[in-house]
């Protein structure tokens, strides 16, 4: 009898694990979709060296207001967590994290032209916990829209902001590789990281060669 009573309590407390993983999977997941669109849209931003700054103004704003309002999104999976082992539970929410964490980066950036800080994206997650690993993923896939950025004003011929891109990109390729983070996917992060990093420099070397091409035919025009 005290075997199946014990057993009985293993079961249920195991079904509401369960039952509790499962709903934080849901509200990851509706962060995870909300993120994309948010980066989706950011990629919409007037591209070149001449931008139209209401237009862009416009698109942050309303970035910003998307990722403000998945606090509550962000609220639910802390009440969840509440007296429990939040290691647990890290893969019922890592993703939404690590992707809002693009998503609020990519918006950092355009904003202030820097990464943010651990801090400050812990201001946003309204109580969910932040685990280093993730905040790091989280930065290894912003690495992506820098280098679509690059290329984007490299084909533009805005020398200066290509080259600002890649030297960022170099940085946090550089700086992740040196926290030596080890987690799942982590791995093939780093190799996207390096993989973009080398067309970032392939459409700046692109680029100089053009610009070095049009002088070089000005000097034999005599202009």
């Amino acid at each position: 009898a005290v075997v199946s009573t014990q057993s009985g309590h293993y079961a249920g407390e195991l079904d509401r694990r369960n039952d509790k993983f499962e709903r934080i999977v849901k509200v990851s997941r509706d962060i995870t979709i909300q993120s994309k669109r948010v980066i989706f849209n950011l990629h919409r931003k007037p591209a070149g060296c001449q931008a139209g700054e209401r237009e862009l103004e416009s698109i942050l704003e309303d970035a910003t207001e998307k990722l403000t309002a998945l606090r509550v999104h962000f609220k639910k999976i802390s009440k969840e967590l509440e007296g429990e082992d939040t290691h647990r539970f890290h893969r019922a929410f890592t993703n939404g994290v690590q992707e809002f964490i693009e998503a609020l980066s990519f918006l950092y950036l355009l904003q202030n032209n820097c990464i943010i800080s651990p801090s400050q994206v812990e201001k946003h997650l309204n109580g969910c916990p932040l685990l280093m690993s993730d905040y790091i993923a989280g930065l290894a896939d912003l690495t992506g829209e820098i280098m679509r950025m690059c290329i984007c004003f490299a084909g533009k011929n805005c020398h200066s902001e290509a080259i600002r891109l890649r030297d960022l990109l170099f940085e946090i390729n550089t700086g992740i590789r040196l926290c030596n983070v080890s987690g799942r996917g982590m791995s093939q992060k780093e190799e996207v990281m390096l993989q973009s990093l080398i067309k970032c420099e392939a459409s700046n070397y692109k680029l100089v060669i053009r610009q070095l091409e049009k002088e070089s035919m000005c000097r034999d025009k005599g202009l």
